[in-house]
């Protein structure tokens, strides 16, 4: 059976090597149940046999843990680095404390470690991110070497984003090492069904920001071998903090935006505004939002959403929002007849569910 591979990658903070099926807290839904809860919940996906979606967490936090392996030797280093980066270097002497403080910070697993340290060590060591690079890259190629015949899709989260934009142009230009040191690429007709790029802060993060757009293979296109995939998704949301620094822009460009992309409507640049959980930032709070996923299923497997598909997915997803709830309670309130049971009942029941929706917020 032919099989769609999305391959997800992680952003900042720890995550172990199968972050996709794990959760902070007890209750919630892993990444990985959600995506195939949402996949078998639109009638519009019944041709798509869940079985022949397979999600694979692309990591990388264990080769970092392995960088500090040897902590003093990789400070030196990182913080040579920051001195001559030239994305952080005005800033050096304030990154360099922080690279001080997380000798104390890795033993308490403290925020300045298991955040910041991965961002710096990305940033701002160059050898670093080349390992770094390397090693996700290795995933990913060995993965599509195993079943080329497959379809593949990528999402990359918020520093993901940066990783996958480093990784896609490692495996078609230079090429990623193997386990014997020998660089191998993509064939140049290889490409992605769908690129997703949530909270995307490859822009704000990347070394030489005068040639991220230009001439890059990171894009989508419809001629082979000018562009890594058939679709594109860059989704951020407003009060995220990560995706707007520095955004990305794909009109910064114009040769970045292939027009018949453009004109087939494979390329998607969404805004999110609506909340559901209290972790704005975290990849289960995007893809919850049907105005991601649902074109990023339309993207990855061919098939069409109608705009009453849409609307319903949206006002359903709405009402369970704590915007959303908010607003049945205040109409429950305005035509609350206390005289009358069922007018009370359906009040009543606005409130809890008003109360429950607040619960997860906490």
């Amino acid at each position: 059976m032919k099989l769609h591979h999305v391959l997800c990658i992680h952003g900042i903070g720890q995550h172990s090597n199968d972050w996709l099926t794990t959760t902070e807290r007890e209750g919630d839904e892993s990444v990985s149940d959600q995506f195939f809860n949402l996949l078998k919940g639109y009638p519009a996906l019944r041709s798509v046999d869940p079985d022949s979606v397979k999600l694979h967490a692309i990591h990388y936090d264990d080769e970092i843990l392995k960088l500090f392996g040897d902590w003093a030797e990789q400070a030196k280093a990182l913080k040579d680095g920051l001195a001559t980066s030239p994305v952080l270097m005005d800033e050096a002497a304030h990154f360099t404390k922080i690279v001080d403080d997380a000798s104390d910070d890795r033993k308490n697993d403290e925020f300045r470690f298991t955040h910041l340290m991965d961002l710096l060590l990305f940033v701002g060591s160059p050898s670093i991110q080349d390992r770094l690079v390397a090693y996700v890259g290795r995933q990913i190629m060995d993965l599509i070497a195993a079943h080329p015949e497959h379809d593949y899709s990528l999402i990359g989260h918020s520093m993901g984003t940066a990783m996958a934009h480093k990784v896609i142009q490692a495996m078609y230009n230079e090429g990623v090492p193997d386990d014997n040191g020998v660089r191998q690429t993509l064939r140049a007709n290889f490409r992605f069904q769908c690129v997703a790029m949530v909270a995307n802060a490859g822009y704000a993060l990347s070394r030489d920001r005068d040639e991220y757009y230009r001439e890059s293979i990171v894009r989508p296109s419809a001629t082979i071998g000018t562009g890594c995939c058939f679709a594109w998704i860059n989704v951020n949301h407003r009060l995220d903090p990560v995706g707007t620094f520095m955004p990305f822009d794909p009109h910064k460009d114009p040769h970045w935006l292939d027009p018949q992309v453009e004109l087939m409507g494979l390329h998607r640049d969404i805004k999110l505004s609506r909340i559901s959980q209290s972790g704005i930032h975290a990849l289960s709070h995007y893809l919850r939002d049907p105005s991601f996923h649902i074109p990023l299923f339309e993207f990855m497997f061919g098939e069409d959403f109608n705009q009453e598909q849409c609307d319903d997915a949206v006002k359903k997803f709405e009402s369970d929002t704590p915007e959303g709830q908010f607003k049945s309670l205040r109409s429950h309130l305005d035509t609350l007849d206390v005289s009358k049971t069922a007018s009370f009942a359906a009040f009543y029941h606005s409130v809890k569910s008003f109360r429950d929706v607040i619960r997860h917020f906490r």
